[in-house]
């Protein structure tokens, strides 16, 4: 229940901050943070010791997400009616503070995955469904908003389903005058993403250690902010260049520690060859064997 505690904790964070003037943009920057609060959590509270070489890779990963985002921020403030810039303050500073407290909070429950697969197994789809599972009824909390959003989704416009990708082609003319609306299709195509995401996310903390999956996931957030700039034809800046370099170098650099070191020394199993005082000689005669039986 800890491990479901602290999934609903910052999944309920994440999304409230977006209600205080918190753009995308900042929210990817906060969330890429992750990687140095995993790194702090373990050192301080895990009690772990990293190299030197892979405290540098990190930040240079961190960095590089962090620089290639804000990058890719356009200058579209709002101006209040005395020309001064206003972003909301206060809402702003509580947005933050939800923000980090998510992030602290996600470094944990890497940790605690981690020392869970360790410990008992890596049975990452168990752990995958009851984090899930027993989580939804929590989620009752907020049935006021979810029913709200749900009905803002179903007032979207409808798409005919045989013009919907795939599904067309698979239900063929059983979908000819179904409608559905769009809003709902585009969240079920999120739910079966997240679904592939989200299971290779358990498979992998089970495989390794919740660092290592924090840097995989930040080239992930990396590789979605270069498909957005190229789908959308966004301008490509220098400071995105730069934060992909400092990215793909930081994780090179990541994936190559402790591949110069030499392996650990197993322990040695003695193997005892038979000792001429346990092992009787050979008998080389009939009357040496004869005495020996005797």
């Amino acid at each position: 229940m800890v491990m479901v505690g602290l999934y609903f904790c910052v999944s309920i964070l994440n999304n409230l901050a977006l209600g205080f003037q918190i753009s995308i943009p900042l929210h990817i920057v906060f969330r890429s943070s992750g990687l140095i609060a995993n790194m702090a959590c373990g050192y301080f509270v895990a009690a772990k010791r990293y190299p030197a070489q892979q405290v540098v890779a990190v930040l240079m990963v961190s960095a590089g997400v962090v620089i290639a985002t804000l990058a890719s921020i356009t200058n579209d403030a709002p101006v209040d009616d005395g020309g001064v810039l206003w972003y909301g303050v206060h809402e702003s500073v509580i947005g933050i503070a939800l923000l980090t407290l998510g992030v602290v909070l996600a470094a944990m429950l890497g940790l605690y995955q981690e020392f869970t697969y360790r410990t008992y197994g890596k049975h990452w789809k168990e752990g995958l469904f009851y984090n899930h599972a027993l989580a939804l009824p929590m989620f009752l909390l907020f049935r006021g908003d979810i029913a709200s959003q749900a009905r803002a989704l179903s007032m979207s416009r409808p798409v005919a389903l045989d013009a919907l990708p795939l599904v067309g082609a698979c239900l063929g003319s059983c979908v000819r005058m179904a409608a559905v609306p769009a809003l709902w299709f585009s969240l079920a195509a999120n739910v079966m993403s997240q679904l592939v995401c989200v299971s290779g996310v358990h498979r992998m903390t089970s495989m390794s250690s919740s660092l290592s999956l924090n840097v995989v996931l930040n080239l992930r957030k990396l590789v979605s902010l270069v498909l957005s700039v190229l789908l959308f034809k966004n301008p490509v800046t220098r400071g995105m260049l730069f934060g992909c370099a400092l990215v793909f170098l930081g994780t090179f650099a990541y994936s190559q520690v402790g591949s110069g070191q030499p392996p650990s020394e197993a322990k040695r199993t003695v193997h005892r060859h038979p000792s001429s005082r346990n092992t009787a000689p050979l008998c080389t005669t009939t009357s040496q064997c004869t005495q020996r039986r005797i």
